[in-house]
């Protein structure tokens, strides 16, 4: 018997939009709020000023890079579902990975390898496109990029989905 594949286990933005198109306003003002204070924090701990003119010009791109970060971690823990559970087989950690990762080892290191790969996502958008019409220098760039890679990874691929369902 086949299994069915249930997507609203995924704890992302992009799969409640599918069911509840509004959801996406209140998840793009929690990511720029988020966002936000990570630029704003990072940009006072380099000791650069005036805060504003920066992130004036940086914030809807570093938004936007944030959720393609997501979307591309989140792309990669479908996929993985998908092979461990109707190629190689492996429901347990399948269900665990996308219901409860922490009752499986398997699953938690999926959901980690997501995460990292959902931050290097936003660091390498967000150093290459992100600050390009500030006054930042490659190193300030690097670090502020590195700062929202760190601080915005989407730690909610290890929240269990069964504690909602």
């Amino acid at each position: 018997m086949k299994q069915d594949v249930k997507l609203y286990n995924l704890i992302f933005p992009i799969w409640l939009l599918m069911f509840f198109p509004i959801a996406i306003v209140p998840a793009a003002a929690l990511n720029f709020g988020i966002d936000s204070l990570v630029v704003l924090l990072t940009l006072k701990h380099l000791g650069i000023t005036p805060k504003k003119p920066v992130w004036k010009k940086s914030i809807i791109r570093v938004v936007i890079f944030g959720f393609l970060g997501d979307i591309a971690g989140s792309a990669a823990m479908l996929a993985s579902d998908l092979l461990l559970d109707e190629v190689i087989g492996a429901h347990k950690i399948s269900f665990a990975m996308m219901y409860a990762p922490w009752d499986h080892p398997a699953a938690v290191i999926i959901c980690i390898l997501c995460m990292v790969l959902a931050s290097f996502v936003i660091y390498k958008l967000d150093k290459r496109f992100a600050f390009n019409k500030t006054e930042l220098d490659d190193g300030q760039k690097k670090k502020l990029a590195m700062s929202l890679a760190v601080f915005t990874t989407p730690i909610l691929f290890l929240v269990p989905t069964s504690l909602f369902f």
